[in-house]
């Protein structure tokens, strides 16, 4: 039974006596009635949520991973036991029917708990815990990219790593090499070759976004960079799988593509089609995010719904003209199963992504319902999406790909259930007027309906855009207003067309289509991302306040009744105390210390250098809520350099920065922080109180550093691995030579690799 539904109708009752009079006198009767309109509301809200607990269990879940992966240490396996236990008791209970909503949704969060502690157990990924120098490494290739001017990223399913210890060897290793090193090589082949190794990325800045972990649940152990050919090695055969030819499929799907298009609208075309993203121009990408069209890459529900949608419609209506069929088969449920095979092959040739599988799930569901003749559009088809997207990927709740796909999609259902009564009794009387003012006013309604889809998928989107790229789209509504139609009936048509017509050789003038939609779209997105105030940086936000407001925006979509607007309120007030109270460090030290950056006197960040650590100081300066470019916030006063070092003063506190060129100076005891990229050695003194040092050994343990000086002038210091945790993703750095068979002698790295290059690789 519903909790909901048990507990509608149940009003608080009055205790006799209760305001010292008797119940006819006025005073009482008034309270009483009072209480009975309270009651009442409370009965009404109530039953307004019969029915409803379904939609809160993808909620529950959500609570439950996010707690479990919010903790700073890994819970023991007895936690987990305990904790499912718990689970199997409150199940049982709900069965009986002794058990409501309430107790159901904490079972489910607890679940929620259990399944990720459970994923975490079954990825077991290893992880190289040093960096190897050049080592020989023999494998079987995973996956080579696309290229990428003269180099393409490959992952490698590590066999054996020559030089370095059995038990160090990661599962699979993510590469950047050579096009020339790759040769005819192709997935499946058991390949050798020479290549320097280094252990996954930490966060560029304390309680950053977390590349380790990303690649820990896809099994990436290492990076690193191909030092050499790659030479077939005969020693085991190759193991080619089904996933391999999907792959060569896509491909050769995207080679098709660029045969017959430029370079930009090929790469555009190529990422809508197979999902393939790095062909696209940086400048059309940095355009498509600054005029909040970035999402029309993200093959998600829109592109599935239009590929899905066009197959439904083209193939009822032609069945629809083959009067036999019309009239005997349930033709409907015939094109519902050909939009679901559709669907189906485009997940396939897409990727996979997580707002790929979200919209095929619920695309499933949806033709199911039509299939069984159910309602096709609910928040329970969403709903069971996000279960089996969850149990699928649990890690996926981490995302940005799954809180935006989800949230908006949330958004819409809800705004357009609240819009659904007034929306049919407006087209119903549409009937008797003339032609021509129905003609104008279906397209008065699309236009009306494109913008407040815009406007619901963007307000309930912009928090996780905020909270992981620090900063939105301002002007994201004309910009979908201009773009929008010309995806949808243009782009996606000519795109199913082209698909289509591949295997016939045809799909030349299909492609030709799209590229001119592409040259629309492209030119709308530069000319938004022109306007002034494009983009809005938001700064880093309190992760605990963040989360608050995301569940806030789950009431305001799920909860029926006036109250859902106090959910708006909460989500809008959690989100703006959220960057209000972000971390604002004065000191940032990069993860190898080869750049800095520090808040000087006009209270903004300035590193040390315009060219080093660019991948580490924009993350900075978006953090910062600074929306200024590298370059430019270098440009700023408040550092001192010259050969390799620079000196500051910061909040009071002298900063001395040592680069790998650098001798310390005599006067280093004296200066109150020391940050060096070489080990220090005690050349500086020793550390005091009031004094800081950071060197390359600091670094190396801990990985980036944050230093906040507080108003008394103590110094409060952060870390990337400390606020990470001991965690099954967060492995313990370990010297070199432990790793290696042979002891390897003093190390020297290779010019131009190195954290840089595993940051590129990374994105």
């Amino acid at each position: 039974m519903d909790w909901f539904a048990a507990h509608a109708g149940r009003a608080q009752p009055t205790r006799k006596g209760e305001g010292g009079g008797t119940p006819d006198s006025p005073d009482d009767a008034t309270i009483i009635a009072s209480r009975d309109q309270s009651g009442g509301r409370r009965a009404t809200q109530m039953r307004l949520q019969q029915g409803r607990t379904i939609v809160w269990i993808p909620v529950s879940l959500v609570c439950g991973l996010t707690a479990y992966f919010s903790l700073a240490i890994e819970p023991g396996t007895a936690v987990g036991a305990i904790m499912l236990l718990l689970v199997a008791g409150l199940l049982l209970a709900a069965i009986r029917g002794r058990a409501g909503a309430a107790s159901v949704l904490v079972g489910f969060g607890l679940a929620g708990f259990v399944l990720g502690q459970a994923d975490t157990v079954a990825t077991g990924t290893r992880v190289l815990p040093a960096s190897t120098g050049k080592v020989t490494v023999s494998g079987w290739i995973d996956e080579v990219g696309p290229a990428i001017g003269k180099r393409r990223r490959m992952i490698v399913a590590i066999d054996v790593i020559n030089e370095v210890k059995p038990q160090y060897w990661p599962g699979r290793a993510r590469l950047s090499v050579s096009n020339d090193h790759v040769g005819t090589h192709v997935r499946g082949d058991y390949v050798t070759f020479q290549a320097w190794l280094y252990p996954p990325l930490t966060p560029a800045i304390p309680g950053g976004w977390n590349y380790g972990r990303v690649g820990w649940f896809d099994g990436i152990g290492a990076g690193g960079r191909v030092a050499s050919a790659l030479a077939r090695n005969d020693a085991k055969p190759g193991r080619p799988r089904w996933s391999d030819r999907l792959a060569d499929l896509r491909a050769g799907m995207a080679e098709r593509i660029r045969a017959h298009l430029p370079k930009r609208e090929a790469g555009f075309a190529v990422a809508l089609i197979t999902g393939e993203r790095t062909g696209l121009d940086n400048d059309m990408r940095e355009a498509l995010q600054l005029s909040g069209l970035a999402h029309i890459l993200a093959i998600s529900g829109l592109h599935m719904s239009l590929v899905a949608g066009g197959v439904f419609w083209l193939v009822r209506a032609l069945l629809a003209l083959w009067p036999m069929l019309a009239l005997n088969y349930p033709i409907k449920k015939l094109a519902a199963m050909a939009a679901l095979a559709a669907a189906g092959f485009y997940l396939l040739i897409s990727g996979q992504a997580i707002a790929t599988q979200r919209a095929f799930i619920m695309l499933s569901v949806m033709f199911l319902a039509v299939l069984l003749g159910r309602s096709a559009i609910s928040m329970r088809n969403l709903a069971i999406a996000a279960v089996v997207v969850l149990l699928i990927a649990p890690q996926a709740v981490l995302t940005p790909s799954f809180q935006m796909s989800f949230l908006a999609v949330m958004g819409l259902i809800a705004g357009y259930e609240l819009l659904g009564g007034w929306q049919t009794g407006f087209r119903a009387g549409l009937a008797s007027r003339p032609l021509y003012l129905r003609v104008l006013i279906l397209i008065l309604l699309m236009l009306a309906g494109l913008s407040i889809t815009t406007i619901i998928a963007s307000a309930f989107t912009t928090l996780p855009a905020a909270f992981h790229f620090n900063r939105f789209a301002a002007w994201a509504l004309p910009a979908n207003l201009l773009a929008m139609p010309v995806v949808t009936f243009l782009v996606m048509p000519a795109a199913v067309a082209s698909v289509c017509a591949m295997p016939f050789g045809l799909e030349y003038w299909p492609l030709q289509v799209m590229a001119r939609g592409l040259e629309a779209v492209q030119s709308i997105a530069v000319m938004v991302s022109g306007w002034p105030g494009a983009t809005k940086v938001a700064g880093a936000m309190v992760p605990q306040l963040a989360f608050l407001s995301g569940i806030s925006l789950c009431f305001l979509a799920l909860w029926r009744g006036s109250l859902r607007w106090a959910g708006g309120g909460m989500a809008v007030l959690a989100g703006f105390a959220a960057i209000a109270l972000g971390s604002r460090p004065d000191i940032l030290i990069e993860r190898t210390a080869t750049t800095m950056a520090a808040r000087m006197q006009h209270g903004e960040l300035v590193p040390v250098y315009a060219r080093r650590g660019r991948f580490a100081v924009e993350r900075w300066l978006l953090a910062d809520g600074d929306d200024a470019e590298m370059g430019q916030a270098a440009k700023r006063s408040g550092w001192t350099c010259a050969d390799d070092m620079c000196r500051g003063q910061v909040q009071g506190k002298s900063v001395l920065w040592l680069g790998r060129k650098a001798t310390p100076p005599h006067d280093c005891r004296t200066v109150d922080i020391v940050i060096s990229a070489n080990p220090l050695r005690r050349t500086c003194g020793y550390p005091t109180s009031r004094q800081l040092h950071i060197d390359r050994f600091d670094v190396w343990r801990h990985g980036a550093h944050a230093i906040r000086i507080t108003a008394e002038g103590k110094l409060e210091v952060t870390t990337a691995r400390g606020l990470s945790g001991t965690r099954a993703w967060v492995y313990a750095p370990v010297a070199r030579r432990k790793i290696l068979q042979v002891d390897p002698g003093p190390w020297v790295e290779k010019p131009g690799t190195g954290a840089t290059t595993d940051e590129k690789t990374a994105q």
